[in-house]
């Protein structure tokens, strides 16, 4: 695969952003504490990251159609670590929302351009390939750098979890001034386009079916310290165990996915892994609803099924990217800044309505309301092609959307 080394740079990015972005959910409690506010209200500092990444994408990336990627790229990044910046400094709640937002818009830049840049370097041969290394620093970040930021909120202070963030972002914030090329840039595509594209209703369908995947995982991550504690009397600092083995798991499920969506294609692909997450959410639902305990047994099983639970997501996301650039062949950062959005709508949503069901309901309600989701994802995927079979369609790949928007 060509640019490895550029690649391996965006990829580091993308592990500052996932580190950013995932590890507030393991020190929810510190930060509840700290600034006196509960913890589903913590957690919608979660649901305030990925709603400004979600809306600020597809803007964004329009009203800065004219500047170069490296400028995007270095612009983005300096943003994102003054924000974590400004988010260990914090000292009160609003602040810290405010900090929050900006983090989560300056990601939606970074990672929108990061992965555009991705598929203009790698070639059409290894898009699929190029995407998930990108993804991969997501991943790894739930392998690494949530676990580790986990621990240090938790033996210290949430805000040297935030400060560490930082730590990650500024050698890539340089390494972009020292490796990075110039990257063909697309012509600018108005909003309009961009709504018009994502409206097609193949491409429609296909975000939303990944909105909703995102959503029932995130309806039980964002709030897995709580989870864990009702589901296996472990402490908070024990949680960093779980984080761990859901993100080992997950590096493997991504690199497994990227594949997977380039020999056997991105549909099948998808649908596996939203019906393995749908397996694993009832399995952690049936575990903590009748066998919720502090015994060995209980602790196994519920590691066991983490493992499953974290390979079978992350094969989603790259998998996710692939499927809609199938649908939108000739206009790639519109397709991913859609795809994009509708991730971080999903970690909002889902971050939403777990609070809701954590505040009503009990810990356990969390899992039997994100396997809702994903059957719900399931369906925007298996019902289409139902109905296509019936009108005589079977087997035929879905239709790519020519629209006429020139990219690179």
């Amino acid at each position: 695969m060509p640019h490895k080394v550029i690649l391996a740079l965006l990829a580091i990015g993308s592990f500052a952003v996932g580190t950013d972005g995932f590890v507030i959910s393991g020190i929810l409690p510190r930060i509840a504490g700290e600034l006196d506010v509960s913890e589903p209200m913590a957690g919608q500092l979660v649901t305030a990251f990925a709603l400004s990444y979600a809306i600020s994408a597809p803007v964004l990336m329009t009203l800065t159609a004219g500047l170069s990627r490296r400028v995007m790229l270095r612009g983005s990044m300096l943003a994102f670590l003054l924000a974590n910046l400004l988010g260990a400094l914090a000292p009160t709640y609003g602040v810290l929302m405010a900090a929050r937002i900006l983090a989560g818009i300056s990601a939606a830049l970074y990672m929108n351009t990061a992965a555009a840049t991705a598929t203009a370097l790698a070639g059409e041969r290894y898009r699929g390939r190029a995407v998930s290394m990108i993804i991969g620093g997501l991943t790894v970040a739930t392998a690494l750098g949530v676990p580790g930021g986990t621990l240090v909120g938790q033996l210290g202070s949430w805000r040297l979890t935030l400060a560490l963030v930082v730590v990650l972002a500024v050698p890539v914030f340089i390494g972009l001034f020292v490796v990075l090329p110039a990257v063909p840039q697309p012509p600018a595509i108005s909003m309009r386009d961009r709504v018009r594209i994502g409206a097609q209703r193949p491409v429609l369908l296909a975000v939303l079916a990944n909105l909703f995947a995102v959503a029932g995982c995130f309806t039980v991550f964002t709030y897995l310290a709580a989870f864990t504690r009702a589901t296996t009397g472990m402490d908070d600092a024990r949680v960093s165990i779980v984080l761990l083995v859901f993100g080992v798991a997950g590096a493997v499920g991504n690199a497994v996915g990227g594949r997977l969506s380039d020999r056997v294609g991105a549909e099948r692909t998808f649908t596996a892994s939203v019906s393995g997450v749908a397996l694993t959410m009832v399995l952690l639902a049936v575990l903590s609803s009748f066998f919720a305990s502090g015994s060995v047994a209980v602790v196994a099983v519920f590691l066991a099924v983490t493992v499953a639970w974290g390979t079978v997501y992350w094969a989603e996301p790259p998998t996710a990217i692939h499927r809609v650039l199938d649908l939108a062949p000739t206009a790639p950062s519109v397709a991913i800044s859609v795809n994009s959005s509708a991730s971080y709508l999903g970690v909002a949503l889902g971050g939403a309505v777990g609070g809701a069901v954590l505040d009503r309901l009990s810990p356990a309600a969390l899992a039997w309301t994100g396997a809702g989701l994903e059957l719900i994802a399931l369906a925007l995927v298996v019902l289409p092609r139902l109905h296509a079979g019936r009108k005589g369609r079977a087997g035929k790949p879905a239709r790519a959307l020519r629209e006429p928007v020139p990219e690179v």
